[in-house]
């Protein structure tokens, strides 16, 4: 969604497009894990279509056919990283533990966000992390996600 780039300062590169995806097939993942086997077994399918998907995008954008395994290696390394960090985040105190994260990883290699968008974006999070939990395991089971929108501009969550 152009708004995350536009409005929120994630970096429009092809590393801030993988933290958004990544941020998102991770809220996923959390939500479906305590949901038994078959939350566990599509949580892994994600993944691995997740991955096969950067596969692809690093052969379009012209990595190098032995290039592409090492960098595939190390997006999902850094995507198990964010997905522990976000663990932690979300499961303390409301909006202070997840703004480092985001600003470390979501915004790395970027023009600096402002104080207003860190805030949007953790805002952001854990509004979605909320309409997860609500959502019925069987729409998620389908496929079925309503995700909230975010704001147009990081200063409307003022």
């Amino acid at each position: 969604m152009p708004t995350f780039y536009r409005d929120l300062g994630v970096p429009d590169t092809p590393e801030g497009r993988f933290e958004m995806v990544g941020l998102h097939v991770a809220l996923v993942v959390r939500r479906l894990r305590p949901t038994g086997a078959q939350g566990s077994a599509l949580g892994q399918e994600l993944f691995e279509l997740t991955f096969a998907d950067m596969d692809e995008s690093l052969r379009h954008i012209g990595i190098g056919e032995l290039s592409v395994g090492k960098h595939i290696t190390r997006l999902a390394g850094n995507f198990y990283a964010r997905l522990a960090a976000l663990d932690e985040a979300l499961a303390g105190s409301p909006g202070a533990p997840l703004a480092p994260m985001l600003r470390t990883n979501v915004y790395h290699g970027g023009a600096g966000p402002s104080p207003h968008q860190v805030d949007a974006l953790v805002g952001y999070v854990e509004t979605a992390a909320a309409a997860l939990r609500a959502q019925p395991i069987e729409h998620l089971l389908a496929g079925r996600i309503d995700w909230p929108p975010p704001a147009r501009r990081a200063e409307q969550n003022l």
